[in-house]
């Protein structure tokens, strides 16, 4: 089980800042992404992956107990 983290869009989508998710042991920070957010009509927001508070690249596995984050990009002006 990881502790997953939502900020921004992602946070107000799933109406939560954080919640436990199960994984396996093959599993990729993208793949869990991709399982939490598939892919509409539009495809997925593009977001940066963090992994106990650094960042990650896509294809790192995760182990139990790990703090994931998913990062979308900052909007502003």
């Amino acid at each position: 089980m990881v502790t997953v983290r939502y900020f921004a869009a992602l946070r107000e989508w799933k109406r939560c800042e954080k919640e436990q998710v199960e994984v396996t042991e093959e599993e990729t920070v993208r793949e869990l992404y991709l399982r939490l957010f598939p892919p509409g009509p539009l495809g997925t927001l593009p977001v940066a992956f963090a992994r106990n508070l650094e960042y990650a690249s896509p294809d790192t596995r995760m182990e139990e107990g790990d703090e994931i984050a998913f990062l979308p990009p900052l909007g502003g002006g």
